[in-house]
């Protein structure tokens, strides 16, 4: 754990700031499964018909780009209150870039465990963030700085070594 005795939260335990949170999945067959978070609705995990799958819903490595705008966007709130940033409105896109072997499978013969991988998780992800705003430049910039900084998915991937790129662009 890291030491906060040196901080204004010297005053209390780093187990008072950390929440857990909880799903549970429960596979369905093939490339299927359903979880559960808290009391909504259930989410379908899937491939596509092409892929074997029911096309029931997204892929794992979907849902993982799904969380990283909506954890974007849900610091952007949180940093154009404490900011008093103007921001009129945002949308995202984001791509990212996997090794899914078969081409490897189908070359060689191996197994999809027998075939080293470019890389296990995303090699590349593109983000792009369309948002409305009259902040000057520099601000703008700040703005980016601190949203990358401090949104949890920007982290996880900056920290598996993932070649993030983030483009925002600015609409009117």
């Amino acid at each position: 754990m890291n030491d906060l005795s040196h901080t204004a939260a010297a005053d209390i335990q780093v187990s008072d700031r950390l929440q857990g949170i909880k799903v549970t999945t429960d596979y369905l067959g093939n490339y299927q499964s359903v979880n559960h978070v808290r009391d909504i609705p259930p989410i379908y995990l899937d491939e596509p018909v092409e892929l074997g799958g029911k096309n029931t819903g997204p892929t794992p490595l979907e849902m993982t780009l799904c969380a990283f705008n909506s954890c974007t966007a849900m610091i952007m709130n949180i940093l154009r209150k404490e900011m008093r940033f103007d921001m009129k409105g945002v949308r995202f896109e984001a791509e990212g870039i996997h090794d899914v072997r078969r081409a490897e499978m189908k070359r060689t013969g191996k197994l999809f465990s027998q075939v080293e991988p470019v890389a296990y998780h995303y090699h590349k992800v593109t983000q792009r963030v369309y948002i409305k705003t009259a902040e000057p430049e520099d601000r703008l910039a700040h703005f980016k700085a601190e949203v990358e900084r401090l949104c949890p998915l920007h982290a996880l991937l900056r920290d598996a070594k993932v070649n993030v790129v983030s483009e925002w662009i600015r609409e009117s």
